[in-house]
Formats: C-alpha cells, structure tokens, sequence
C-alpha cells in the first residue's frame, strides 16, 4: 500500500516503516497520525512479519506533533483533540502487537516524537540526538508519554524533565534507563538495529509475542492476577509447535529451528 506521509518495507520477516515528512522533522500531522495507525495495524495482523522496526527520514526521528499546523488551526483545542487520539491509536497498536517493536532513533525525537518511541519496545539512538518531552515549551499540556516516562524514570526524575521541558542526548537517556543502546553514527545505527533484529528473527514468535503482552500487563495487574495469567499463557504456550521443537532440541543438545506455530 502507498502512503504520502511514510514509507514502508516488507523483508524477510521484518516491517521497516519509516516516517517520511523530513521538511518537518517527521512530525505529527493528521494524515501521519491516521497512516502510521493504518500500517500497524497491517503488520500487526501480517503472520509473515516477525519484528518491527520505526525510523526517521532525514536528520531527525519525530518532531512530535507538527506546530505550524496547531498555530494554523481556527479550533485549537479541537485539533489537539484529534491529533492526540491519531498518536494515541498509534502507541497503543504498538504496544498491544505482539511482535517486538524497535525505535531506530537517528536524531531529534520530542513531545510526541519522544513518546512515540518510548511506546516502543526497545530503543536504538544514534549518539548525540536530542531528545526532549517538548509539550510545556510551547504552552501545552503534555498529550501523550506521561506515563511512560514516569513509570520509567520515578516522580521526582519525571517532574524534573516533563515539568521543565528539560532537552537531553541519547546518552543521557541511556543512563536513565530510557534507551538501549547509543551508538555513534548512523552506519552503526543500521547495523546495531539488524543485530537486534537478527536475534529476535531466531527466537520464537508466539512466545516473544505472548512475552511483551506479560510485561505490558504487568505493570497494571495485581501479583495474584498476574501469577494465574502467566500460568495459563505458559500452559497455552505449551500447545505450539514451537514449544515441542524447543524443548526435543534441548534434549537432543542442538539448536532449535522456530516456525511460529
């Protein structure tokens, strides 16, 4: 399928979807919003794709969402309105997939930009890219990633940094705990994102699916709740074809062979 705003890529066994708006740092407009949505849902629902991969065109990774058109809109509060719910549906598609999602962060990446990738389920940033939740610099009140970034960071670490705007580097944000890996360039941006996605293409799916859905769940579950869900997703698990291969090649002292079934 063609889309204005992004591009994507289907290879073996991995969805590169990249966004394409590089005369606005790839930031958040409606049709985005609505085509980022549509090409989840697509991969999410594509039994051939294995990983997920979401990178930036041009110097930067997202912008958040885009300013020139909320200063244009006659309805201000309207059109934040709808904007945050198109990059809402988006962060939820990417962590409701079961199917690991990465964040090549090649540059800037700022209010929803930032959001955006933490949404991800790993984050891969080249070093030196600015990364900010942007949202109070302009006077607006922040329309996504609070919670992602509080449950990462703790309240106090969270106040300093959504309260105050406060811009950081990639390597900052992998000392908090917000990223990854940094590498140095973008050559070795690629390459790190290809090792990762090289491991997860050798690893089960059903059970790295069903894995993210336990981490997601986790954080909102009580500890009983969650103790009876991961027995009766193990006992599920135990069902597939997968689980057979992965437990006959540890007895036979070999490599399993994974077929996602």
């Amino acid at each position: 399928m063609n889309y204005e705003t992004l591009q994507i890529i289907l290879e073996d066994k991995v969805a590169f979807i990249t966004l394409n708006r590089p005369e606005r740092l790839n930031s958040f407009d409606m049709q985005l919003g609505h085509e980022l949505y549509e090409a989840l849902s697509n991969v999410a629902q594509n039994h051939e794709v294995q990983v997920v991969v979401i990178r930036g065109t041009g110097k930067g990774f997202c912008g958040g969402g885009d300013v020139k058109e909320m200063h244009a809109a006659k309805d201000k509060s309207r059109f934040l309105r709808g904007l945050t719910r198109a990059i809402h549906r988006c962060v939820i598609e990417i962590r409701t997939m079961e199917k690991p999602v990465i964040a090549a962060v090649n540059g800037a990446a700022f209010g929803a930009g930032l959001s955006l990738a933490l949404a991800c389920d790993m984050i891969i940033a080249v070093k030196g890219a600015k990364m900010s939740t942007a949202f109070i610099g302009i006077g607006l009140a922040p329309g996504c990633g609070t919670q992602f970034v509080t449950k990462l960071l703790g309240y106090q670490r969270a106040c300093e940094y959504i309260l105050t705007s406060k811009t950081f580097t990639a390597e900052e944000a992998c000392r908090l705990g917000l990223v990854n890996k940094v590498v140095d360039t973008t050559d070795q941006l690629d390459a790190a994102v290809e090792e990762t996605v090289s491991t997860f293409k050798a690893l089960p799916p059903i059970a790295v699916g069903k894995a993210k859905m336990l981490i997601n769940k986790s954080m909102e579950n009580d500890m009983i709740s969650h103790l009876e869900l991961e027995s009766k997703t193990a006992a599920w698990s135990a069902g597939t074809e997968d689980f057979t291969e992965g437990v006959t090649a540890f007895v036979e002292k070999r490599k399993p062979v994974f077929k996602g079934k």
